[in-house]
C-alpha cells in the first residue's frame, strides 16, 4: 500500500503515513448523502491521533531498525520518502544517548545536573549534525549527485543505526555497572559514527554522474576538514562532556 499524498510505501494496516504524516484513512463511507458528523472532544480526538501516529511511527522504525543492521550501505543507496523519518529518529537517539551515557555514569558518585549534563549536549549534538549534513548536501552538489538535503539526512541516518545501536548497548552496561565495557562500547560507537560519515559520501556518489563533478576522495576530505572546523567551534563542550563520562569532574 502507497500512502495516497506523497506515494511513500506502507504498511497494509498503516494509519499514518511515516513519511508526510498524512491520516490513512482505510473505511470509506458507504453513504455519501449522509451529513459530515460535527466536530465533537476536538482536543481528545487530536490526543488520540497524535498517540496513533506515534505508535505508527514506533512500528515503522522497529521494522526499518533490522534491515538498516544486516545491510547499512545497501539501504542508505536505496533510502527513500518512507525512510526520512526513520533516520531523523536515529540521529535524535544517538544525540541523547551520548550525554546520557555521561549523566548515568556520573550518577554512581554524586546526582549532575541533568540539564548540564544531558539537554544542553543533546542539542549541541543536534546543532552539529543539522551542520555536517548542510556540509555534506554542499559535497554533494559539488559531485554533482542528484540528491535532496533530506535525502542526504536519510542516508546518513540509515548508516548511524549501527552506532546508535552501540551507544545503547553503551548506556545498558553502565546501567548494569560494567563500566570499562560500556567505555569501549562507547569508544567504538564514535568511531563508527565516524565511518558512518565516510560511507554517506561514497553512497551519495551513487546518484552523481560517473563522469564531472568532484571526485569521491576529494568530498571525503572536504568533510572532515569541515567536522574539523566545526569541531573547533561548537566541539569543547561535546568534548568536555565526553570527558566526563571517562574521567568525572
Amino acid at each position: 500500500m502507497n500512502c495516497p499524498n506523497c506515494q511513500a510505501p506502507l504498511e497494509s494496516d498503516a494509519k499514518f503515513c511515516t513519511s508526510c504524516g498524512v491520516k490513512i484513512d482505510h473505511i470509506q463511507t458507504e453513504n455519501t448523502d449522509k451529513e459530515p458528523l460535527q466536530a465533537t472532544g476536538t482536543a481528545t480526538s487530536q490526543t488520540n491521533d497524535y498517540v496513533q501516529q506515534g505508535k505508527e511511527i514506533s512500528k515503522q522504525y522497529w521494522h526499518f531498525i533490522p534491515s538498516a543492521l544486516a545491510n547499512p550501505f545497501a539501504a542508505s543507496k536505496h533510502a527513500g520518502p518512507a525512510n526520512k523519518i526513520n533516520g531523523l529518529i536515529t540521529l535524535i537517539l544517538f544525540s541523547l544517548l551520548i550525554p546520557l551515557f555521561s549523566y548515568i555514569s556520573l550518577s554512581s558518585y554524586f546526582r549532575p545536573p541533568f540539564v548540564e549534563m544531558v539537554v544542553k549536549p543533546f542539542f549541541i549534538f543536534v546543532i552539529f549534525f543539522a551542520l555536517l549534513l548542510a556540509v555534506k548536501y554542499g559535497v554533494a552538489k559539488l559531485m554533482k549527485a542528484d540528491v535532496s538535503f533530506l535525502n542526504v539526512m536519510t542516508r546518513f541516518g540509515i548508516l548511524m543505526v549501527l552506532p546508535t545501536a552501540t551507544a545503547l548497548a553503551a548506556v545498558l552496561f553502565t546501567i548494569l555497572g560494567v563500566e570499562d565495557f560500556s567505555i569501549i562500547l562507547l569508544i567504538l560507537s564514535m568511531s563508527l559514527a565516524s565511518i558512518a560519515s565516510l560511507a554517506t559520501i561514497f553512497s551519495i556518489k551513487d546518484k552523481a554522474p560517473v563522469k564531472g563533478g568532484l571526485d569521491v576522495f576529494y568530498g571525503v576530505v572536504l568533510t572532515y576538514v569541515a567536522m574539523a572546523i566545526i569541531l573547533l567551534i561548537i566541539g569543547d563542550s561535546i568534548l568536555y562532556e565526553l570527558e566526563n563520562s571517562f574521567y568525572g569532574f
